[in-house]
């Protein structure tokens, strides 16, 4: 196991630890029959948990040499793509979903995926519409309108 394994194990093990603690002191838990808010918050904290815990003890077992976490030029992608999915995240309201959601995939296809122009409109525009109508009126989620739509 390398430390950053190692590192990153113990962090999901913390954040499992730290979702279980938050949920029961914020929320009520329930019952099996009746849950509360609770409920599935402590549920994926405990899977957490449970699965960092087995990575962690399984890990230790092997041992690797050290090697860097991002090799050269790799990190170029994650940072892109984090940015890319903040400024996502900033315009969805004041653009509204449909503008934004355009706008999101263009530059994920062209900065992420180096997808050809006619392949990027296509997955951009079926993508925005599949998930508007899926959220809409599937599962009847209000998505923002945006400053076009009065």
């Amino acid at each position: 196991m390398t430390r950053q394994e190692r590192n990153a194990a113990v962090f999901f093990v913390i954040l499992g630890v730290a979702v279980v603690g938050h949920a029961l002191a914020k929320l009520e838990l329930g019952t099996l029959k009746e849950p509360g808010p609770a409920f599935f918050p402590v549920i994926c904290g405990v899977g957490i948990v449970a699965l960092a815990g087995y990575w962690l003890v399984t890990s230790l077992k092997s041992v690797k040499p050290w090697a860097p976490l991002w090799a050269k030029g790799e990190l170029a992608a994650p940072v892109t793509a984090t940015v890319l999915i903040v400024a996502y995240s900033a315009a969805m309201e004041p653009l509204g979903y449909l503008l934004s959601t355009v706008i999101f995939l263009v530059a994920w296809q062209q900065a992420i995926e180096r997808e050809k122009w006619l392949k990027t409109g296509v997955i951009a525009v079926c993508g925005t519409a599949v998930m508007y109508l899926l959220f809409m009126y599937l599962l009847g989620v209000p998505l923002p309108e945006g400053m076009f739509v009065e």
